[in-house]
């Protein structure tokens, strides 16, 4: 169970001409987290990415966001969120500078706000360039901060990545840590590159013929380590550990796995560790084979 949730959904169905596309969808979403969103073509998650925007109607279920009701509160919980599905809608004849301001002028966004987005945006004297003349990167990056403009506590991207060079890739994911930090904003973002899912995300929800199905616990067990101590830990460490993580495990005398739900957590056990004289020799960081997961969940051969 999700503690301090962002988002809400619950039981949602939705069909089109008769065939069931989303089939009872229930999944939460915390605050400042990053949620992956992954799926085989045709799976679901555009729609109930849609369905999140108000762009598609569900048939039946619940949609909150930040405390409101979608379906009775739909511009608050609208307000409290932005999206960016597809390609970036920008004007081509506009430049990047009338393009903010634009958008600006319709939310009553201040100048300030608007000078923020100028400078997170950072694509120099192209600014004030028309837009049909930008890069994908650069419409990307122009996209996603008309996207923040509003400081929505939610955001969601559907396969932000499309089309982007290794270069725009890094600068892609670097800017949505930064933006779940200093704007202190949740994300959803689905993407067929599944390495910078598991770069990126905290967690990862899979759905497969529109429905949510269940995710190995390897998958979502992202902030695992093991930490190597300089001496073993005495009787009365050891049990304090578990107590304060239960997901922690001795498999040495010096050697400790343990499993974390977010890095203030981890911050805290290194904490513990400082106050209690425990010297720590080497921290290492488990890695997730997600293809592998991937391939697994879905049954597909050697090629995702």
């Amino acid at each position: 169970m999700i503690e301090n949730k962002i988002v809400e959904v619950k039981n949602l169905y939705k069909s089109f001409n008769k065939q069931t596309v989303l089939n009872n969808i229930s999944f939460d979403i915390g605050k400042n987290e990053i949620v992956g969103f992954i799926g085989p073509n045709g799976a679901g998650k555009s729609t109930t990415m849609k369905c999140l925007c108000s762009l598609v109607h569900p048939d039946s279920g619940k949609i909150v966001i930040n405390g409101y009701n979608l379906n009775t509160h739909r511009k608050q919980a609208l307000e409290s969120m932005s999206s960016m599905i597809e390609y970036p809608g920008l004007f081509s004849e506009l430049t990047g500078r009338e393009n903010i301001k634009m958008v600006a002028q319709l939310k009553k966004i201040s100048a300030k706000r608007i000078a923020e987005i100028i400078e997170f945006v950072d694509i120099g004297d192209s600014i004030d360039k028309k837009t049909s003349r930008y890069s994908l990167g650069m419409k990307q990056r122009l996209g996603l901060g008309i996207a923040i403009l509003s400081k929505p506590k939610f955001l969601i991207l559907d396969e932000p990545t499309n089309g982007l060079d290794p270069t725009g890739v890094i600068n892609l994911r670097n800017t949505l840590k930064t933006l779940m930090k200093l704007e202190e904003m949740s994300i959803l973002f689905s993407s067929h590159q599944l390495g910078e899912i598991e770069r990126l995300a905290d967690r990862v929800i899979c759905i497969n013929e529109g429905k949510i199905i269940d995710t190995p616990l390897e998958v979502n067990q992202q902030l695992s380590y093991a930490i190597h101590f300089q001496t073993d830990l005495d009787q009365e460490n050891q049990q304090l550990l578990h107590s304060a993580w239960s997901k922690s495990e001795l498999v040495a005398s010096n050697i400790l796995k343990i499993s974390l739900d977010s890095e203030t957590q981890f911050d805290e056990l290194l904490r513990f560790f400082i106050l209690n004289n425990i010297k720590i020799l080497d921290i290492h960081r488990e890695v997730v084979d997600i293809e592998s997961i991937y391939k697994s969940v879905y049954k597909v051969g050697s090629e995702v």
